[in-house]
Protein backbone atom coordinates (compact mmCIF):
# COMPACT_ATOMS: atom_id res chain seq x y z
CA UNK A 1 0.00 0.00 0.00
CA UNK A 2 1.31 3.29 -0.85
CA UNK A 3 -0.16 6.64 1.10
CA UNK A 4 1.52 9.79 1.45
CA UNK A 5 2.49 11.32 4.85
CA UNK A 6 5.19 13.97 5.87
CA UNK A 7 7.71 14.67 8.36
CA UNK A 8 9.54 17.98 9.11
CA UNK A 9 13.29 15.67 9.86
CA UNK A 10 13.68 12.62 7.28
CA UNK A 11 15.97 11.37 10.05
CA UNK A 12 15.40 6.93 9.59
CA UNK A 13 15.42 6.87 13.24
CA UNK A 14 12.82 9.37 14.26
CA UNK A 15 10.18 7.73 11.23
CA UNK A 16 11.01 4.41 13.25
CA UNK A 17 10.14 5.93 16.65
CA UNK A 18 7.53 7.81 15.47
CA UNK A 19 5.89 4.36 13.82
CA UNK A 20 6.34 2.25 16.49
CA UNK A 21 5.34 5.04 18.77
CA UNK A 22 1.48 4.36 16.58
CA UNK A 23 1.88 0.63 16.38
CA UNK A 24 2.18 -0.24 19.85
CA UNK A 25 -0.96 0.54 21.49
CA UNK A 26 -2.64 -0.56 18.52
CA UNK A 27 -0.70 -4.13 18.74
CA UNK A 28 -1.55 -4.20 22.24
CA UNK A 29 -5.33 -3.92 21.58
CA UNK A 30 -5.30 -6.62 19.35
CA UNK A 31 -3.13 -8.73 21.79
CA UNK A 32 0.51 -8.40 19.42
CA UNK A 33 3.71 -7.39 20.21
CA UNK A 34 5.73 -5.38 18.17
CA UNK A 35 9.20 -6.53 17.45
CA UNK A 36 10.65 -4.66 15.77
CA UNK A 37 10.10 -1.31 13.31
CA UNK A 38 12.43 -0.64 10.28
CA UNK A 39 12.63 2.33 7.63
CA UNK A 40 14.40 1.43 4.72
CA UNK A 41 15.01 2.65 0.96
CA UNK A 42 14.81 0.78 -2.07
CA UNK A 43 16.05 2.98 -4.47
CA UNK A 44 13.17 5.69 -4.86
CA UNK A 45 11.46 3.35 -2.68
CA UNK A 46 10.67 4.50 1.39
CA UNK A 47 9.51 1.40 2.75
CA UNK A 48 8.30 1.13 6.45
CA UNK A 49 8.20 -2.03 7.74
CA UNK A 50 6.90 -3.74 11.04
CA UNK A 51 7.00 -7.15 12.49
CA UNK A 52 4.63 -8.64 14.84
CA UNK A 53 4.53 -11.09 16.75
CA UNK A 54 1.49 -13.24 19.31
CA UNK A 55 1.52 -16.02 21.38
CA UNK A 56 0.88 -19.24 19.08
CA UNK A 57 2.23 -16.94 16.03
CA UNK A 58 1.14 -14.53 14.06
CA UNK A 59 -1.42 -14.97 10.95
CA UNK A 60 -1.81 -13.51 7.60
CA UNK A 61 -4.90 -12.22 8.15
CA UNK A 62 -3.55 -10.85 11.32
CA UNK A 63 -0.97 -8.83 9.48
CA UNK A 64 -3.28 -7.75 7.04
CA UNK A 65 -6.22 -6.17 9.94
CA UNK A 66 -2.67 -4.57 12.04
CA UNK A 67 -1.55 -3.28 8.57
CA UNK A 68 -4.79 -0.98 7.78
CA UNK A 69 -5.05 -0.01 11.22
CA UNK A 70 -1.59 1.36 11.72
CA UNK A 71 -1.76 3.05 7.89
CA UNK A 72 -5.07 4.74 8.84
CA UNK A 73 -2.89 6.11 12.06
CA UNK A 74 0.19 7.22 10.30
CA UNK A 75 -1.95 8.81 7.74
CA UNK A 76 -3.91 10.52 10.29
CA UNK A 77 -1.19 11.79 12.05
CA UNK A 78 0.08 12.85 9.01
CA UNK A 79 4.18 11.70 9.78
CA UNK A 80 5.75 11.70 6.64
CA UNK A 81 5.86 13.48 3.16
CA UNK A 82 6.11 11.25 0.23
CA UNK A 83 5.14 7.93 -0.40
CA UNK A 84 5.34 4.88 1.45
CA UNK A 85 4.94 1.09 1.59
CA UNK A 86 4.06 -0.39 4.85
CA UNK A 87 5.12 -3.93 5.36
CA UNK A 88 3.46 -5.78 8.09
CA UNK A 89 4.62 -9.72 8.71
CA UNK A 90 5.92 -11.94 11.20
CA UNK A 91 9.49 -11.99 12.60
CA UNK A 92 10.00 -15.29 11.33
CA UNK A 93 11.44 -18.60 12.86
CA UNK A 94 14.68 -17.25 13.00
CA UNK A 95 13.31 -13.77 14.85
CA UNK A 96 15.06 -11.01 15.63
CA UNK A 97 15.71 -10.47 19.78
CA UNK A 98 15.39 -6.51 20.29
CA UNK A 99 15.14 -6.46 24.34
CA UNK A 100 15.93 -8.52 27.43
CA UNK A 101 12.71 -9.37 27.83
CA UNK A 102 12.61 -11.14 24.19
CA UNK A 103 15.79 -12.93 25.69
CA UNK A 104 14.36 -14.22 28.73
CA UNK A 105 10.76 -15.26 26.56
CA UNK A 106 13.22 -17.51 24.61
CA UNK A 107 15.54 -18.50 26.74
CA UNK A 108 16.80 -22.41 26.54
CA UNK A 109 16.24 -22.20 22.57
CA UNK A 110 19.25 -21.61 20.08
CA UNK A 111 20.30 -18.21 19.01
CA UNK A 112 23.07 -16.27 17.14
CA UNK A 113 24.49 -12.94 18.34
CA UNK A 114 26.66 -10.33 17.17
CA UNK A 115 28.81 -7.71 19.19
CA UNK A 116 29.83 -4.37 18.85
CA UNK A 117 33.84 -4.74 19.54
CA UNK A 118 35.06 -8.11 19.12
CA UNK A 119 35.99 -10.46 22.09
CA UNK A 120 38.55 -12.77 22.28
CA UNK A 121 39.01 -11.85 18.39
CA UNK A 122 35.34 -12.82 17.53
CA UNK A 123 31.98 -10.01 16.94
CA UNK A 124 29.60 -13.29 16.61
CA UNK A 125 28.48 -16.24 18.94
CA UNK A 126 25.83 -19.10 18.66
CA UNK A 127 24.45 -20.99 21.07
CA UNK A 128 21.67 -21.75 23.81
CA UNK A 129 20.16 -18.40 25.12
CA UNK A 130 20.36 -18.59 29.19
CA UNK A 131 18.04 -16.58 31.56
CA UNK A 132 19.06 -12.68 31.18
CA UNK A 133 20.82 -11.43 34.90
CA UNK A 134 20.42 -7.77 35.29
CA UNK A 135 21.07 -5.95 32.41
CA UNK A 136 23.46 -8.84 30.66
CA UNK A 137 22.58 -12.31 28.20
CA UNK A 138 24.22 -15.06 28.53
CA UNK A 139 25.11 -18.09 25.91
CA UNK A 140 26.00 -21.90 26.13
CA UNK A 141 28.32 -22.42 23.68
CA UNK A 142 28.80 -26.04 22.09
CA UNK A 143 31.10 -27.21 24.47
CA UNK A 144 29.14 -26.22 27.56
CA UNK A 145 31.15 -22.90 28.41
CA UNK A 146 28.83 -19.53 29.42
CA UNK A 147 29.55 -16.31 27.80
CA UNK A 148 27.80 -13.69 29.29
CA UNK A 149 27.39 -10.27 27.22
CA UNK A 150 26.63 -6.58 28.68
CA UNK A 151 22.98 -5.83 26.51
CA UNK A 152 24.72 -2.62 25.24
CA UNK A 153 27.45 -4.42 24.03
CA UNK A 154 25.13 -6.35 21.88
CA UNK A 155 25.00 -5.16 18.07
CA UNK A 156 21.83 -7.89 17.32
CA UNK A 157 20.60 -11.22 18.28
CA UNK A 158 18.25 -13.83 17.11
CA UNK A 159 16.77 -17.40 17.50
CA UNK A 160 18.75 -19.86 15.08
CA UNK A 161 16.83 -22.90 13.68
CA UNK A 162 19.22 -25.53 14.16
CA UNK A 163 19.31 -28.04 11.03
CA UNK A 164 18.09 -31.16 11.56
CA UNK A 165 20.29 -32.83 8.42
CA UNK A 166 23.64 -30.49 9.66
CA UNK A 167 23.94 -29.59 6.18
CA UNK A 168 26.22 -26.63 7.29
CA UNK A 169 28.88 -29.21 8.76
CA UNK A 170 31.49 -30.42 6.71
CA UNK A 171 31.56 -33.81 8.67
CA UNK A 172 28.12 -34.46 7.71
CA UNK A 173 28.78 -33.58 4.25
CA UNK A 174 31.77 -36.64 4.59
CA UNK A 175 29.21 -38.92 6.04
CA UNK A 176 26.86 -38.24 2.81
CA UNK A 177 29.76 -39.06 0.49
CA UNK A 178 32.24 -35.75 0.58
CA UNK A 179 31.37 -32.82 -1.81
CA UNK A 180 30.61 -32.70 -5.11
Amino acid sequence: MTTPFSFSSGAKLEVREEVRRLARPLAEESGYEVVDVEHTFQGRHRIVRVLLDKPGGITVGDCARFSRRLSDAIDMNQMMGGSYRLEVSSPGIERPLKSLESVARFTGQQAALATHEPRDGRRNWEGTLLEPDGERVGLRTEDGAEIWFDWNEVKSARLVVADPWNRGSKAAGEKRGGSR
